[in-house]
């Protein structure tokens, strides 16, 4: 009799369990199909966006001649109301667009991005201090595809105030000041 309910008792797990992964299985697609346009979750909102690139050329070779930055515009971006900002700087600026050339990000895996507010016309963009260590190049165009990203995406901000672990810092990796405001990137500064 015991043995009877342990052998019944294992049968009713094996096949909660097997219930278990097929739900799990069935879940599974709903994952999105490659080449196909995928809606919003639910709480999502669309929006379209520009995003700011590094040209490779000018990277490689330093020519004058070419342009600094590549811009892509009407990027679809899926987040949250409140989010959009985040999400710019923290995923669509990290890959860049099927069949852009000649372009790269800055914003790789050693950028962290702690949030992304907007308060008054203001991004505020809150970087963590690790990464945050490389050469003059790369500092304008991290600093320049958030800036010019940001700006050409959405209209309520004028300026973006960039953070390292929540305070202000005279410079972002050692090169260009940081303590206040940008209200263009550095290589529009600089009269591109």
């Amino acid at each position: 009799m015991k043995k009877m309910r342990k052998h019944r008792f294992k049968a009713i797990f094996m096949v909660m369990t097997l219930i278990g992964i097929m739900v799990l299985a069935a879940g599974c697609g709903l994952a999105e199909v490659p080449g196909e346009p995928t809606e919003p979750m639910p709480g999502e909102k669309e929006y379209s966006v520009t995003l700011y690139f590094a040209h490779t050329g000018y990277v490689e070779t330093g020519d004058e001649t070419l342009p600094k930055l590549v811009e892509v515009r009407d990027v679809p971006l899926s987040a949250q109301e409140g989010r959009q900002y985040f999400q710019l700087v923290d995923s669509a600026l990290r890959e860049i667009p099927e069949g852009i050339s000649p372009a790269a990000t800055l914003i790789d895996d050693n950028i962290q991005v702690h949030d992304v507010v907007v308060d008054d016309g203001t991004a505020i963009v809150d970087l963590s201090s690790q990464g945050l260590n490389n050469g003059s190049l790369a500092e304008a165009y991290v600093i320049s595809q958030i800036v010019e990203s940001l700006r050409a995406s959405f209209p309520e901000i004028q300026q973006v105030q960039f953070l390292v672990d929540g305070s202000v810092v005279e410079s972002l990796m050692g090169h260009f000041g940081a303590e206040e405001p940008f209200t263009e990137g550095i290589f529009n500064l600089q009269g591109e």
